[in-house]
């Protein structure tokens, strides 16, 4: 073999080593972005403020209209609370910063809860703005969870259930 067969084969496999180290680094920082990811949602949820506004809206009638959500103070509060957070959350979904997976695994059931409760009171505010805008996200992140399911927990069966047979 002559001296420019072995240098073309070495650049060869400098470039393949380069190649598949590429993809490897991808990967890791692919899964080192959704742990990220996963522990700013668990951040953003273990807060005093969603822990009580969250007990709150899910002890919401189903289908109470919003007159009656805006008629008790904490009831609004806890809504709007609720809304903002899961708004927030629903748009790092869509930017594919927090991946539905996660969303779904951590707090799916808690998302698609919350909707059904607040639902009538979001209607009705964006009939009167005028606009869809009010909790566009958060009605979308609900969507996204019944549509696609990510998870092996729903409101029928939860993670103590699903993953029962879980081993360290």
């Amino acid at each position: 073999m002559d001296l420019s067969t072995l240098a073309n084969v070495a650049t060869a496999l400098t470039v393949l080593t380069a190649v598949a180290f590429g993809l490897l680094e991808t990967r890791r920082a692919r899964h080192e972005r959704a742990e990220r990811a996963a522990f700013a949602a668990v951040q953003a949820i273990l807060t005093p403020e969603w822990m009580k506004s969250m007990i709150v809206v899910h002890s919401i009638p189903d289908g109470l209209a919003a007159s009656a959500i805006e008629a008790d103070a904490r009831v609004l509060a806890a809504v709007q609370a609720i809304g903002v957070i899961l708004e927030g959350l629903g748009y790092s979904v869509y930017a594919r910063i927090v991946p539905l997976q996660v969303v779904g695994d951590l707090m799916g059931g808690t998302v698609r809860l919350a909707w059904r409760k607040v639902r009538p009171y979001v209607e009705e505010e964006r009939r009167r703005s005028g606009s869809q805008k009010t909790f566009e996200w958060f009605q979308w992140l609900a969507t996204q969870l019944e549509r696609y399911s990510p998870g092996k927990t729903n409101l029928e069966m939860g993670a103590h259930q699903a993953y029962q047979d879980w081993k360290p």
